[in-house]
């Protein structure tokens, strides 16, 4: 048998042909249109063609063809293999302290006093005795001599985030140098975890004495302390989330002594995740269809030639064999060596596994081939919103093992932090995120995003479909959510002026049922009162206009109701040319212009009228930057940034003007090709580059393809034949949220068997239920905001916990990505 080569029974041509008809409609399937998407109808009817791949399957099989050859060749064209070793990639020093102070806090008990940097409780940074070129951190205790009760400092990583100690334990250490003032000094070192799961949430070790292991002397020593020693084997310490390195009295007496380079160490090498990374929900039957083999070049026992074989689950049968392709040999955003295994060419439906012929290298986890692949990622993405939605008690008939009684009903009373306004009801919107703060306008650029879903790809969403309270009134289900936050948004508009208060202030850690402290809507900034934001005016006008366009069709008075609250909106934003600033908290904006170019551009969509127009005809140009392939390109959009969304509204508009789309067109065509070209050449073909991997990096991937898509559609419809390009960009992006990256790990809770299993979120940590929903996607690898995380690439920063939320934390404006980008591959693919 040739290599990539089926085995006898996969399919033969006839029977293939047979197969893509019937999977797409052909034979009964759904859909009966023609896949054109008119840019002027506001809710196209993009179905799948139900004849189209008898029309397009020669072309798409020839460039597919093509594509896979280029792609080889690129491949084979790397850079010649390079020597490493583990000394290559070892677990990196975790550096508790070297010159800089994270997290602290440092007290006593009379008559002991510690001595603290002035106004806070931080132990102070002695830059004067110093060792090794850095400084020290003084612990300096007095007494006035009678009997004391101890005293303690804590120290943790950035911002009180957890960490992973997991890989350093077996043979790592804490590591410190040390000088006394008078030498003999003494204290305890013990460490604490933080798992909001368990009961208790924080454990702290017993106390080591340091006295076990140094005589302190008035001569800078170095001290190693094995991790074993400080963590008990067999105890409840969360070694996955740990939270506090303590430091405490040993004896109760004055003294004064100084600790210098803290950090943990191990002398073991970092691990590659499991080698072969899939899609583990799968691969539509007419996708590009690969895995990539990935490790430490001293790890992963794989060469370009090394066979590979695709494997039946049911019966373990090989059904397709080919050779490893190298596709770079040392990639700086994993620090692996890289192998493609492509089996674009194997098209029976069923579940499969991938082998690969390496000593150490285990099979990959199972995945899908089938002509329905993403529905069901489409069902959980959006069924998040209800499992985010405040104001309502979850029951078993919708939310099965996730219940819960009425969360924060204290909303329906709030008070408005000046105090100017009586207490108003701002019940109903979703939990943004980890917290329980709900936001004007980061709820209605995910409502956008929501009905951009539907208005594309209606066909994906149904009534019924999502199982709601809702379910069966004869709206799409999809509406019916984002009707619940557009409900939110409408009581927080002031009915005198047209402008909407910013948010719902977060409040304290336990379960939103559980929760009874006030809940306040932050109307102040400094000494202003009754603040409303023109930002949250902007993007409320936006959202409500672009969802009227939906509603119209089910329900008329409803949509009247929020294009009217729309157009309020606008008036206020007219009354107030200079801007509002936010107030102080989460999703602040300095500057609104972008959004109120996105709050004309809706409107205009929506009404068709002059003044929405030429607002938008006297700025666009204002915003040519959104498109110039700087610092917009990694991430397209967002709060403060919508003026990509305003163009793609305006394109949709029944008639935009010509001029401008012409503009578009063209700035469009430049943003795009440097975007594609990352997608293809990209290791991870997820277009991110080394700098990329910040807060949130997985919403920035899609939202990149996101933006690239509809673009492409608002400029003419979506033809698989033409923009086969920004088809696979779609589907590889959605490959790397999935499981193929360098942690093998999929990124949507219960989609695939490597999947995340937690995720920070006071909805979930503290409601007593094993587990977290299908559907959620962290924020995912960020290189920048947790210093104490054992990455040693950037593509590695993530930690699967429920207290790390600069990588763990989902969100709605993220989830809504992931809403529209599975909606779309599962119309196209």
């Amino acid at each position: 048998m040739r290599e990539g080569e089926l085995l006898v029974d996969i399919l033969d041509v006839t029977e293939t042909e047979e197969l893509l008809a019937t999977s797409t409609g052909e034979k009964g399937g759904k859909g009966e249109k023609s896949p054109q998407i008119d840019p002027n109808d506001d809710v196209c009817s993009y179905e799948k063609e139900t004849r189209m791949l008898k029309s397009y399957k020669k072309i798409i099989g020839l460039l597919i063809a093509m594509l896979m050859v280029l792609s080889v060749t690129m491949g084979m064209n790397g850079s010649k293999a390079q020597a490493a070793t583990s000394s290559s990639h070892p677990l990196k020093n975790l550096q508790v302290f070297s010159n800089t102070e994270y997290g602290q806090w440092a007290g006593a008990g009379s008559p002991l006093r510690i001595e603290t940097t002035n106004g806070s409780s931080a132990l102070p940074v002695d830059t004067n005795v110093t060792y090794n070129g850095l400084p020290s951190m003084r612990f300096n205790i007095t007494s006035d001599g009678s009997s004391g009760w101890g005293w303690w400092s804590m120290i943790q990583s950035d911002n009180w985030e957890t960490y992973s100690l997991v890989p350093y334990y077996a043979n790592g250490a804490l590591e410190f140098n040390i000088k006394g003032a008078a030498g003999g000094e003494a204290f305890t070192i013990s460490m604490g975890d933080h798992a909001l799961r368990r009961n208790p949430v924080d454990y702290s070790t017993p106390g080591v004495q340091s006295s076990t292991y140094v005589t302190v002397t008035t001569d800078w020593q170095h001290v190693r302390i094995p991790l074993k020693d400080i963590i008990p084997a067999g105890s409840i310490f969360d070694l996955n989330q740990v939270y506090l390195l303590s430091f405490g009295n040993a004896n109760n007496n004055a003294e004064e002594f100084w600790l210098n380079d803290i950090k943990f160490t191990s002398p073991d090498p970092e691990h590659s995740a499991p080698f072969i990374k899939v899609n583990q929900l799968g691969y539509s039957i007419l996708s590009d269809k690969y895995a990539l083999v990935t490790g430490y070049a001293d790890e992963l026992n794989a060469v370009a030639g090394t066979p590979f074989t695709v494997k039946r689950t049911s019966d373990n049968a090989v059904v397709y064999t080919g050779k490893l392709q190298l596709a770079t040999d040392h990639d700086t955003q994993s620090g692996e060596r890289i192998f493609k295994a492509d089996f674009s060419s194997l098209h029976r439906p069923g579940t499969y596994s991938i082998s690969v012929a390496a000593p150490g290298v285990a099979d990959s986890p199972p995945f899908q081939i089938g002509s329905n692949v993403y529905q069901p990622l489409v069902v959980d993405a959006t069924r998040y919103f209800y499992y985010q939605r405040q104001g309502i008690a979850l029951d078993a008939a919708h939310a099965g093992a996730y219940t819960r009684g009425v969360g924060h009903p204290q909303d329906a009373h709030a008070t408005f932090a000046s105090g100017v306004n009586p207490p108003r009801d701002v019940s109903q919107g979703w939990y943004d995120a980890g917290d329980y703060g709900k936001y004007v306008n980061n709820g209605a650029t995910t409502v956008s995003n929501l009905v951009w879903s539907y208005q594309l790809f209606p066909n994906e969403f149904k009534d019924k479909q999502l199982n709601l309270p809702e379910s069966g009134n004869g709206i799409p289900d999809i509406l019916d959510e984002a009707k619940w936050e557009l409900d939110f948004i409408l009581k927080m508009q002031d009915q005198t002026s047209g402008g909407f208060y910013h948010m719902v202030q977060p409040s304290s850690s336990s379960a939103p049922d559980k929760d009874t402290t006030p809940r306040y809507i932050e109307d102040v900034n400094g000494s202003q009162t009754n603040v409303m934001p023109t930002d949250d005016a902007a993007c409320a006008a936006a959202a409500l206009a672009e969802a009227s366009i939906s509603f119209r069709k089910f329900d008329p008075t409803y949509a009247n109701t929020l294009l009217t609250a729309a157009r309020r909106g606008w008036d206020y934003l007219m009354a107030n040319p200079n801007g509002v600033g936010s107030v102080p908290g989460a999703y602040g904006v300095s500057s609104d212009h972008a959004d109120r170019l996105w709050a004309a551009a809706a409107l205009y969509r929506a009404t068709g009228e002059a003044q929405y127009n030429q607002y938008f005809l006297d700025n666009y140009q204002q915003f040519a930057s959104a498109w110039d392939g700087n610092g917009s390109r990694d991430n397209p959009e967002g709060l403060g940034n919508m003026a990509q969304t305003a163009f793609l509204d305006y394109m949709r508009a029944a008639h935009p003007d010509l001029t401008a789309r012409a503009w578009f067109a063209t700035k469009f065509k430049a943003w795009s090709e440097p975007v594609l070209e990352r997608s293809e050449q990209g290791p991870w073909h997820n277009t991110l580059q080394d700098n990329d991997y910040y807060w949130g990096s997985n919403s920035v991937v899609l939202n990149t393809m996101h933006v690239l898509a509809v673009g492409t559609i608002v400029l003419g419809g979506f033809n698989p034949a033409t923009d086969l390009r920004v088809i696979r960009a779609v589907a590889s992006a959605m490959n790397y949220i999935l499981g193929m990256n360098p942690l093998e790990t999929s990124y949507v809770s219960g989609e695939g068997t490597n999947s995340i299993t937690l995720v920070f979120s006071a909805v979930w940590s503290y409601a007593g239920i094993p587990g977290i929903p299908k559907g959620y996607m962290p924020g995912g690898p960020n290189m920048y905001n947790n210093p104490l995380l054992y990455c040693g690439a950037p593509a590695k920063c993530y930690l699967d916990n429920d207290s790390n939320w600069t990588t763990n934390e989902s969100d709605i404006g993220s989830n809504a990505e992931l809403v529209l980008n599975a909606a779309l591959l599962s119309q196209i693919l």
